[in-house]
């Protein structure tokens, strides 16, 4: 087998995971503090020798984090060639990632000191071009949300009320809607894709300090 040796030079090329939840009503997103430069950033990693992009993206999250979520996009490409302050070029593709917050324990390892959920409209100054990274990100939730309303399940539990999907709907978009009327998103809902609906009843209940609450799961 011929040996190939390229005569061009190959900048470095990294994944950065900008992972999106809701926690007390509010979209946040999850960060780590790096060790070599103490500070906040998105998880992420260099690409190593015969892993895919993804493949990539789901070990620098397992291991900076000790998470694996279930809603992983490849959105946008980062070349500018200063957005790395080590002196070598990187390449960094971006993914959104989306996790429900419930119980989810964070572990920070590897090389991060800490990890942490902050809320969207409060992150830092973040390390590199990652506050750019996150700006892009929240975009294209917003319009991914817009294309399909299915991208509201990976926030939620299996079993949800309508007024859980109806928060975390208000909780994504950035457009003004009338369907933060009661009214009108349980119209929206049952009338979903030409009257499929985006949601079915699980014949379960929510009991709590308020009336139960009937539990509805995504109409597969």
């Amino acid at each position: 087998m011929a040996f190939f040796e390229s005569e061009f030079w190959h900048p470095s090329v990294a994944t950065d995971i900008v992972l999106f939840t809701i926690r007390n009503k509010k979209l946040c997103i999850l960060l780590v503090k790096r060790k070599d430069n103490n500070r906040w950033a998105i998880p992420g990693g260099f690409l190593t020798k015969g892993e895919t992009l993804k493949e990539c993206a789901v070990r620098e999250l397992r291991e900076e984090t000790g998470i694996e979520v279930p809603f992983l996009r490849q959105f946008e490409n980062f070349s500018n060639p200063n957005r790395d302050t080590r002196k070598h070029q990187v390449i960094s593709v971006a993914f959104i990632g989306i996790h429900p917050s419930g119980k989810l324990k964070l572990k920070a390892d590897t090389d991060v000191s800490d990890v942490d959920w902050f809320f969207y409209d409060k992150i830092p100054e973040l390390a590199f071009d990652h506050n750019e990274i996150c700006i892009k990100a929240r975009d294209k939730l917003n319009s991914l949300l817009n294309e399909n309303a299915e991208l509201l399940f990976p926030f939620l539990d299996k079993e949800f009320t309508l007024t859980e999907l109806q928060e975390t709907l208000m909780c994504i978009t950035t457009q003004p809607s009338s369907l933060k009327e009661k009214r009108n998103f349980r119209k929206w809902v049952f009338e979903y894709a030409s009257g499929k609906g985006l949601v079915i009843e699980t014949g379960n209940i929510r009991k709590g300090n308020h009336r139960p609450a009937k539990l509805y799961s995504k109409n597969i």
